[in-house]
């Protein structure tokens, strides 16, 4: 059975969240290459670097944001399945969560679809 259009809007809008956080961490580096380059080496970044992700969930109104170190946050987007949520930010219809902590729980999509156009889709998802 094929993948509903609500569930592919929601796993659309997820990836876009995702991807907003990837590139994040992909300025960090160019900035970290930057200071190589110049000599700076005192300014580059470790991994150890606390930063506040955007919630990864598929309620486009989700403003939250999820403090996690950076080398943490890498581990868990090894897997393009993988994405972090608030508690209860989950859509059990279109992922399983792998993963509880206090502050957040990973999960893993049932279905991905391709990468999104690049805006965010309405839901009647309502994940509180």
């Amino acid at each position: 059975m094929g993948m509903s259009y609500s569930e592919r809007r929601q796993i659309e809008n997820e990836l876009i969240f995702r991807h907003a956080n990837e590139k994040t961490s992909d300025d960090l580096s160019a900035l970290d290459a930057m200071h190589r380059e110049d000599g700076n080496v005192d300014l580059v970044r470790d991994g150890d670097l606390v930063l506040h992700f955007m919630c990864e969930c598929s309620d486009e109104n989700c403003t939250i944001r999820i403090p996690m170190k950076l080398s943490v946050y890498e581990k868990i987007h090894v897997r393009r399945d993988t994405f972090i949520v608030l508690p209860d930010h989950q859509v059990d219809r279109i992922e399983s969560v792998i993963k509880v902590t206090p502050t957040y729980n990973i999960v893993r999509k049932k279905n991905l679809t391709p990468q999104p156009s690049g805006g965010l889709n309405t839901t009647s998802v309502n994940n509180v």
